[in-house]
């Protein structure tokens, strides 16, 4: 009974300690990189993403900025013969990407630990994002120069500037919650 105890106080002393140490990581990652937080897509909007998407076997989806992999996944269970591309800078989402995806034992999705700015884009006939607005219109012109017509882009929660999408999605979630709208443009 006391080695129960004395491991529960153990594991209870260490838990603090290793929440600051991944906290600092994150903190100094993002003071490193200059980008936005990891904010993880609702699941609650995985279907919607995935129908809005369209895809079919021979599409090739790239996620920029993936994260933990989540829409990548999701649409790969929804159109398993396509193939899927996620590109993220942070060293922790891509590494939980990769977890996620040996789990999963998914065969055609490539992950990139890089700079979606420097990857080459011409492959995709879909993408998907979740960035901030800043983000998104810095990529416009990259986007405008690599993709070809008919490729089809899907946002979640932010559009471009100086685009206007061809429809928007209302997901009907409640007030301040992530994931109220997707705006679906055609390149």
């Amino acid at each position: 009974m006391n080695i129960i105890y004395l491991a529960i106080t153990v594991l209870l002393l260490f838990i603090p300690i290793i929440v600051i140490i991944i906290a600092f990581f994150f903190v100094w990652h993002l003071i490193i990189t200059r980008r936005a937080p990891f904010v993880p897509i609702p699941k609650a909007v995985l279907g919607e993403i995935v129908k809005a998407l369209e895809l079919r076997p021979n599409s090739v989806l790239f996620d920029l900025g993936c994260g933990d992999g989540r829409v990548l996944l999701a649409a790969q269970a929804g159109q398993p013969k396509a193939k899927f591309v996620g590109i993220d800078i942070s060293w922790l989402p891509i590494t939980l990407a990769r977890w996620r995806i040996r789990l999963g034992k998914a065969r055609n999705i490539k992950l990139t630990h890089g700079s979606f700015f420097k990857q080459d884009l011409t492959p995709a006939t879909h993408v998907f994002t979740y960035l901030f607005p800043e983000i998104m219109n810095q990529l416009l012109p990259k986007l405008k120069q690599e993709l070809h017509p008919g490729t089809r882009l899907v946002s979640c929660d932010f559009q471009f500037n100086e685009l206007t999408p061809q429809r928007i999605i209302n997901l009907n979630r409640p007030h301040k919650a992530l994931g109220q709208r997707l705006f679906v443009y055609e390149f």
